[in-house]
C-alpha cells in the first residue's frame, strides 16, 4: 500500500505528465517543421545527410541519454534544458542547417527520456499515463511536417510560444523524487529470463515500428491522409493505455494487433480501415513501455530510451520498400509481431510468477 504522502505526490504529478505530453507534441512538431523545411533550404545530398544526422542523434542517442539520466537523476533540469535547446534550434532555423539539426536532435533525445522517465517514475505500470505522454508527439510531428510542406513560416513563433509556455510551467511543476539506479550485479555468463523478455519486446517494438514506417512511406505525398493517420495514432495511444490498464496488457495487446494487421491490409481501399489499423497498431506503445519497465523497474529513463529510441531506430533500418505490398507480406510481418508479443508476455508472466 502507498502512504498518503506518496499518493498525494502522485496526484500532484498528474499535471506534470500532461504538461510533458503537450511539450512532447510541441517538441516533435518543431523537429518535424525543421526537418521538413530542409527541402526548401538545402539540396538533396545535404538534406539526406542532415536527416540521417538527426535520426542518429534523436533516436540512437536516447538509450545512452537514458542511462546517463538514470544515474544523474536530474529529470526536471534535463526536461527544461532540452525544451530550451529546441527553442534555440528554432531561432537558428534560418541559418546553418547543421547547427539547428544537432540542437534539435540532442533536444529530442533528452526530452524523450526525461519525459518518459518522469512519467514512469510518477505512475509505475500505468499505461494510461505513458499513452498521455507519447500520444501528442506523433500528431505534433505530422503537423510540423505539414506546416513545413506548406511553407507556413509563421508557425515558428507558435512553436516557440508553446515550448516556452510548457518550459515555464515545468519550472514550478511537481516532479517525483530523484531516483538512482541500483548497483549492477555481477554479470552472469548466460542470458536470464529478464534478458529474453527485453530482447523479445525490443524486437517486437522494432517490427511494429517497421510496419508504421512503411504505412507512412506509402502515403508520403498524401498529406491529408498522413494527417488522419497521425490523428488515429494519437487517439490509439491515448485509448490503448487506458484499455490495457482496464482489461490487462496481454489480452489487449494481442487483440489489438490481431485486428490491426488485416485492417491495415485493407487500408489502401478505405481511409476508415487505415485509421483503425494505425490506431490499434500504435495503441500497443504504452503497454510495451510499461512491460519493459517491469523488467527494469529502477531504470525509467533507460526504459524510455530503449522503447522510444533504440527499438524505433531498429525499426527504421528494417528493409521495407514501396514495392512491399499489402497482401500477403504485411499480414506475414503482422503475424511475426503478434508472435513476438505473445512469447514476450508469456515469458513476462513466467518471470513474475516465479
Amino acid at each position: 500500500m502507498f502512504s498518503g504522502k506518496k499518493i498525494s505526490l502522485f496526484q500532484h504529478c498528474q499535471p506534470t505528465v500532461f504538461a510533458l505530453g503537450i511539450g512532447h507534441g510541441f517538441s516533435d512538431a518543431a523537429a518535424g517543421f525543421l526537418m521538413g523545411s530542409l527541402a526548401h533550404k538545402a539540396d538533396f545530398t545535404q538534406t539526406a545527410g542532415v536527416v540521417m544526422l538527426y535520426n542518429v542523434l534523436a533516436f540512437g542517442g536516447q538509450l545512452p541519454a537514458g542511462i546517463w539520466l538514470d544515474r544523474m537523476g536530474k529529470y526536471r533540469a534535463v526536461s527544461l534544458i532540452s525544451l530550451a535547446t529546441m527553442i534555440l534550434a528554432l531561432f537558428f532555423s534560418g541559418s546553418n542547417v547543421w547547427l539547428f539539426t544537432v540542437l534539435a536532435g540532442i533536444s529530442s533525445a533528452f526530452f524523450h527520456v526525461a519525459g518518459g522517465g518522469t512519467t514512469l517514475m510518477s505512475f509505475p505500470q500505468r499505461s494510461v499515463f505513458v499513452g498521455i505522454f507519447s500520444a501528442f508527439g506523433v500528431f505534433g510531428l505530422a503537423l510540423g511536417g505539414w506546416a513545413a510542406a506548406m511553407q507556413w513560416h509563421w508557425i515558428t513563433y507558435l512553436l516557440i510560444t508553446g515550448l516556452s509556455s510548457v518550459l515555464l510551467f515545468l519550472i514550478w511543476a511537481k516532479f517525483p523524487l530523484n531516483q538512482q539506479v541500483s548497483t549492477p550485479q555481477k554479470e552472469q555468463p548466460l542470458l536470464d529470463t529478464h534478458d529474453y523478455v527485453m530482447i523479445l519486446l525490443l524486437v517486437a517494438i522494432a517490427m511494429r515500428s517497421a510496419v508504421w514506417n512503411f504505412i507512412q512511406l506509402i502515403y508520403t505525398q498524401q498529406y491529408e491522409w498522413l494527417f488522419y493517420i497521425a490523428l488515429a495514432a494519437m487517439i490509439g495511444k491515448l485509448a490503448g493505455g487506458w484499455l490495457a490498464d482496464r482489461f490487462g496488457a496481454r489480452l489487449y495487446t494481442l487483440a489489438a494487433l490481431a485486428i490491426s494487421i488485416p485492417a491495415l491490409s485493407w487500408g489502401y481501399k478505405k481511409l476508415f480501415w487505415l485509421m483503425l489499423g494505425t490506431g490499434l497498431l500504435q495503441s500497443v506503445t504504452p503497454v510495451s513501455v510499461t512491460a519493459l519497465q517491469k523488467v527494469f523497474p529502477k531504470m525509467p529513463a533507460t526504459v524510455s530510451g530503449a522503447a522510444f529510441g533504440l527499438a524505433i531506430a531498429l525499426g527504421g533500418v528494417i528493409p521495407l520498400s514501396a514495392e512491399f505490398y499489402f497482401l500477403p507480406q504485411l499480414i506475414l510481418v503482422g503475424l511475426c509481431v503478434w508472435g513476438l508479443y505473445f512469447y514476450a508476455f508469456k515469458l513476462h508472466k513466467t518471470l513474475y510468477n516465479s
